[in-house]
């Protein structure tokens, strides 16, 4: 058997044709192409903007900025992420606070965001963990009460429903950021984008995006015909047009790479729905997991170690998602303390991403299941 990733690309003849096409156009950044691929995220979510960046950090970056976000003041959400949802809202001097997460969905808890809500709180930054987005209902209803803004971290989520909503297209938010990293499920190499319902978020983010200058002056009289204008300090998150070339041809592919992701997971909620030993991500019937992952937990941390290295002798290489952000080092010595979130900590001690992506067989899943079915009974 061939080496199985949790994760991985699906690059098809015609995506590699689309990026020579934009090799050889006039521009090969700040180009045709990524107007293009923003105009095709619009279409795709229904939101009225959108902006395309450089990686899912600077997107989150970008949409904390274009909030308002100052030094000082808080976000809101989850230590079951990537370090960047929360790393982006350090960049801006301003303070995280964590809630944990449901252990049922591994999602934000939306009863535990209250509590930690203060006259310092800005943004509320729900993460859509594996594909499931959270419970954006309740969420926005908070947020509304307290006049704070959302940021949907649907890195994970492209492709996803929240009942007739479909991902990003900020029916519940003021924003919503996806990541177009490879083991995504479409891919700029690397790449980003924020989509708002909001024009003056928008005008905003290209601002930021683009080291805070604008061509067009509102306050003087332009001195030169190339006249450039410095409006606030943002910084060069721009996404190539080759970049944004291979975004556009991934996209046409979305939904077929969403209903293999799918397929997938029902053989493995089938292959595991019995079993004392292994817990899969609650599914809700108005709701869409696109899954970027399929994450399942063990009984306890050292079953999961031990399916992990079985796996790993098996050329199949699973992966751990993730270290609560708040267990970081560097985080600990900002005084954070990751007992605070014991459900997201229990759960990384015996969660494990089995490989889901497109170009996974049927073969190749059964093998897994195997694999892993033979090492619970050793």
């Amino acid at each position: 058997m061939n080496k199985i990733t949790y994760g991985r690309q699906t690059i098809s003849q015609d995506d590699i044709d689309e990026v020579i096409k934009a090799l050889k156009s006039p521009a090969i950044t700040q180009g045709e192409y990524v107007t293009a691929f923003e105009n095709a995220l619009k279409e795709y979510t229904g939101a009225k903007y959108a902006i395309v960046v450089s990686s899912g950090t600077a997107a989150l970056h970008t949409a904390y900025a274009a909030l308002g976000l100052k030094e000082y003041e808080e976000i809101i959400t989850c230590p079951n992420t990537f370090a960047a949802t929360s790393n982006a809202a350090l960049y801006l001097n301003a303070k995280v606070k964590f809630a944990d997460i449901n252990a049922d969905d591994f999602l934000i808890d939306e009863n535990k965001i209250n509590p930690l809500i203060t006259k310092n709180t800005k943004i509320i930054t729900p993460i859509h963990y594996a594909g499931l987005t959270c419970n954006m209902e309740e969420i926005s209803k908070t947020a509304k009460n307290h006049n704070i803004k959302i940021v949907e971290d649907a890195c994970h989520a492209l492709g996803s429903y929240y009942k007739n909503s479909k991902t990003g297209s900020c029916d519940y938010s003021d924003a919503a950021v996806f990541s177009f990293h490879p083991v995504k499920h479409i891919t700029t190499a690397e790449g980003g984008a924020v989509l708002t319902n909001d024009e003056e978020v928008y005008k905003k983010c290209l601002l930021f995006r683009s080291h805070g200058m604008e061509k067009v002056s509102f306050k003087h009289i332009p001195d030169s015909p190339a006249y450039h204008e410095m409006q606030l300090l943002g910084y060069n998150y721009r996404m190539t047009d080759i970049q944004a070339a291979l975004g556009i041809s991934q996209l046409k592919k979305i939904e077929s790479f969403v209903k293999r992701r799918l397929e997938i997971a029902d053989i493995y909620y089938d292959a595991f729905k019995n079993s004392s030993k292994v817990k899969m991500q609650k599914r809700y019937n108005n709701r869409l997991n696109s899954h970027h992952l399929f994450s399942v937990v063990f009984e306890n941390n050292s079953l999961r170690d031990k399916v992990y290295y079985y796996l790993k002798e098996n050329n199949i290489f699973t992966q751990i998602h993730y270290m609560p952000v708040n267990k970081h080092p560097y985080y600990e010595l900002l005084g954070y303390d990751y007992k605070e979130t014991p459900l997201a900590y229990d759960f990384y001690r015996r969660e494990l991403s089995l490989p889901v992506y497109p170009l996974l067989t049927n073969e190749e899943v059964y093998f897994v299941i195997d694999k892993i079915n033979t090492a619970l009974m050793v």
